[in-house]
């Protein structure tokens, strides 16, 4: 069956522009100017009621797509031209009490939002960025850009470690598993630096490139058509409680672009 090319593909684009001397600040620009966000709903660090303990709230597509759009202290446009994910360490968590204990300001992927979210390798996906890491969580030292999960499950992890400088790409064996493999893709990445990364899985082959340099994996016969999507933006590795205040994790995207 021919599908259309419309919708074999979703462009999220960030609009990069000049980026002034100094700091870069909080606009009133709501995110949704500068990214298509008609594929995405958000996860925040925060309750429903704003609060840091429980569980995490979502914006839903409607709200981010509509009038006049959301954007918050975690999720919100500044005067570089970049979309910022702030998550701070202690916060409201998407599972609390049953094992997610990160916190998180990140986009999930809606492979069809009137449909099927997610996709399988049959049919493929590839997710292009462009970002920097500006703060990291110091418990953790790393600080998650880029994923493909399963609905209860990870399949491939992209982080930034301060420590070591490295972006490093994390494929898991199968479905449920803590089994995985790490492998360092780029060296002597300095907190600020550009990352541009690119995550893909098609048939019976998966990859990580970053900065100019590909990891190509094949996965197991067991993730083999499982239901899966893209996530991006920045996700804590330090567990959730006691972190100094102020602590947080922050990633700022030039650009994000998915293609099936």
């Amino acid at each position: 069956m021919t599908v259309p090319i419309a919708r074999l593909s979703i462009a999220v684009l960030v609009m990069l522009f000049s980026a002034s001397t100094g700091a870069a600040s909080r606009t009133s620009t709501p995110p949704k100017t500068f990214i298509n966000l008609s594929n995405f709903k958000l996860t925040l660090p925060v309750n429903s009621r704003g609060g840091s303990t429980g569980k995490a709230d979502e914006v839903d597509n409607g709200t981010l797509n509509g009038s006049p759009g959301y954007s918050s202290s975690y999720f919100y446009s500044d005067t570089a031209g970049t979309v910022v994910f702030y998550a701070p360490s202690n916060g409201a968590t998407t599972s609390p009490g049953s094992g997610g204990d990160h916190t998180r300001s990140e986009l999930r992927e809606l492979y069809r939002p009137s449909g099927p979210t997610e996709w399988t390798n049959n049919i493929g996906g590839t997710m292009n960025a462009s970002c920097q890491v500006n703060k990291v969580a110091k418990k953790s030292a790393k600080a998650i850009i880029g994923q493909i999960h399963g609905l209860d499950s990870i399949f491939v992890l992209v982080y930034y470690d301060i420590g070591k400088k490295t972006v490093e790409a994390k494929f898991y064996t199968k479905p449920g598993s803590d089994a995985a493999t790490a492998f360092v893709v780029a060296s002597n990445v300095k907190l600020g630096d550009r990352i541009d990364y690119q995550i893909q899985w098609i048939g019976s082959t998966a990859s990580v490139t970053v900065n100019g340099r590909t990891i190509n994996r094949v996965p197991g016969a067991a993730w083999n058509k499982v239901p899966v999507y893209f996530k991006a933006g920045a996700y804590s590795s330090s567990p959730n409680k006691s972190n100094a205040a102020g602590d947080a994790t922050e990633v700022a995207f030039y650009s994000l672009q998915l293609q099936h």
